[in-house]
């Protein structure tokens, strides 16, 4: 359902996720599987409203320590931000002070990634080599 909100017509969610290249080389199912979910990934991070850039495992920037999202929910709801913690906890806070710290941890990660427009010859890499094992 999430990714159909990605979708919609006149009124698509707004996404930037930043990957880190370790996620993307774990090898889930076989080579075919893994070719469609780069596919996927490059197909949507061609909307104007998606943004998806690749942190690569060689960074010397900054690397986050765990999940999280920060959540812009419009004019009428403060931003939150929702942390994912080990053993599938979550926790989620709307403070001003959390709010900043986890949008200046994802700016950091942001500068660190490689560019968006990286992000398909990146994954068409990632294909080839995928199928060549």
């Amino acid at each position: 359902m999430r990714k159909e909100r990605l979708e919609t017509p006149g009124d698509p969610v707004k996404l930037w996720a930043i990957l880190y290249e370790p996620a993307l080389r774990y090898v889930v199912g076989d080579p075919d599987l893994m070719r469609a979910q780069y596919e996927e990934i490059t197909r949507l991070s061609m909307f104007d409203h998606v943004t998806v850039q690749v942190l690569p495992q060689s960074v010397r920037g900054y690397l986050a320590l765990g999940d999280f999202s920060v959540l812009g929910l419009g004019d009428t709801l403060p931003a939150t931000v929702q942390v994912d913690n080990a053993g599938a906890g979550m926790s989620m806070t709307d403070k001003p002070r959390d709010v900043g710290r986890f949008t200046r941890m994802f700016e950091a990660l942001s500068r660190s990634a490689l560019p968006a427009e990286s992000t398909p010859d990146f994954l068409q890499q990632l294909t080839r080599e995928v199928l060549s094992t």
